[in-house]
């Protein structure tokens, strides 16, 4: 993957039904699949939201420059608990993350953005609208979904072809199985790309 770029954003989902010791399994998730790609000021940036009934910034696309201080920096994240707005999370990425003055590149440079939204469950609101607005603003969204998560919630929220971005595994001892998938998917973007 060291010759795509991305302005990339990992979406997480913190709410209560995940568990302290899921949450943990995310990190490593997030902090091994960071690997794949060669994070640098002008390669790849990368960002986080972590969401339950409010959406926040972990780290925005511009807060570091090296692959180990996301690894590290994933590897801190602080577990929140709540309920599951998906939607709003989507919605926040889009208008906050996805921003030049948060460090995401400006069009022109041709920089895909990418985000790629990780759910255990069904969303407390409504993800089609706010999905459907993050396409329009140029981000090619992929929806990973744990255990109880809906396979047409997960379709509402990922880009098209949607067999390409929509990822779906029985617990969260499975995510690591699907890393390899979801990194070829996203080593091979460049013939994606539609506008």
């Amino acid at each position: 993957c060291k010759n795509v770029h991305y302005d990339l954003a990992f979406i997480l989902d913190t709410s209560s039904s995940v568990g302290k010791e899921n949450f943990e399994k995310i990190r490593q998730w997030v902090a091994n699949l960071v690997e794949s790609f060669d994070v640098a000021p002008d390669k790849t940036r990368v960002a986080v939201v972590r969401y339950s009934d409010r959406p926040t910034t972990e780290f925005t696309l511009d807060r570091y420059r090296t692959l180990e201080d996301v690894k590290q920096a994933a590897r801190n994240m602080r577990y929140l608990g709540g309920n599951t707005m998906t939607g709003d999370a989507i919605s926040y990425t889009t208008n906050n993350i996805f921003m030049e003055q948060n460090g995401a590149r400006p069009l022109a440079r041709g920089i895909q953005k990418v985000a790629i939204l990780l759910t255990d469950g069904r969303s407390q609101d409504y993800v089609l609208e706010p999905s459907k607005a993050a396409a329009k603003a140029g981000i090619r969204m992929f929806a990973v979904g744990i255990g109880e998560a809906l396979k047409e919630e997960l379709e509402e929220i990922a880009a098209e072809p949607k067999n390409a971005h929509v990822f779906h595994v029985t617990d969260f001892n499975a995510i690591d199985k699907i890393r390899g998938r979801l990194r070829r998917r996203l080593c091979e973007s460049k013939s994606f790309i539609s506008f």
